[in-house]
């Protein structure tokens, strides 16, 4: 708790103390200046809790946009129809092993779902940035300022040389983008097709099979299919982070 914190800070206990050593230093009872050390020290810590800032909410990862009739909208329905299918399927299955496994699945199937959510803002965002590098031109810049630089006077050299440094940082920019909208579009991909295909396993075990057989391999396999989706979309979530920021 902030305020146990506050009464073991060194800076009260040593006011507290020192309080207590005035009250006795001016003849006050013993037991009342130890009272108002106390007092001093509850006062302090309680005025330190009062007026300390209260610390930030933690950040929600932010949802971006879907560039509409993009490939990442298009995988993004996709998901979100697998998503809305196992949800049917929860609702409709009898009581029994499957239903309470699937039951305890969906949640997953959501949180996976909200992951793709942001992956796909993300791929629209790199997509975007992607289309305001005109790679072909900053191509020719840096074939045309590599030739200069070759034949330039010493005193211009620096300038050329600098100019040269800027066009491949753009051309290092693209490559980063480009990666990163292969990476999220490719995950987007796989995170939407894997969940259709989670939907089609439980229909199928729903169709063909008895509780008493689904209670050990095939429903454990079901949690694993889908550990394996949600596992693939935070990896890929949290390494374009890293690579864009």
């Amino acid at each position: 708790m902030k305020f146990a914190r506050e009464l073991a800070e060194p800076w009260g206990l040593l006011l507290a103390a020192t309080s207590a050593g005035v009250a006795w230093a001016v003849q006050l009872p013993v037991l009342l200046a130890i009272l108002i050390g106390v007092v001093v020290l509850a006062a302090r810590a309680g005025l330190a809790v009062a007026t300390r800032e209260k610390e930030p909410e933690p950040r929600e990862a932010r949802v971006l946009d879907v560039a509409a009739g993009s490939a990442e909208e298009n995988w993004l329905r996709r998901a979100e129809g697998a998503a809305d299918g196992f949800a049917s399927l929860s609702s409709s299955l009898d009581a029994g092993p499957l239903a309470d496994r699937v039951a305890d699945m969906e949640p997953v199937v959501q949180e996976t779902l909200a992951t793709l959510r942001r992956l796909a803002g993300r791929a629209s965002a790199t997509g975007k940035a992607l289309s305001r590098v005109d790679l072909e031109a900053v191509t020719r810049e840096r074939r045309r300022l590599e030739q200069s630089i070759g034949s330039a006077r010493e005193e211009v050299r620096g300038d050329l040389e600098q100019a040269l440094t800027a066009v491949q940082a753009q051309e290092d920019v693209h490559a980063r983008l480009s990666g990163a909208s292969d990476k999220l579009l490719a995950q987007l991909q796989s995170g939407a097709l894997g969940l259709d295909s989670l939907v089609a396993r439980v229909a199928e075990l729903t169709a063909a099979t008895t509780d008493v057989a689904m209670d050990t391999g095939a429903v454990r396999e079901l949690s694993d299919q889908l550990e394996g989706i949600r596992q693939g979309v935070l990896e890929t979530e949290q390494a374009t982070r890293k690579s864009l920021g």
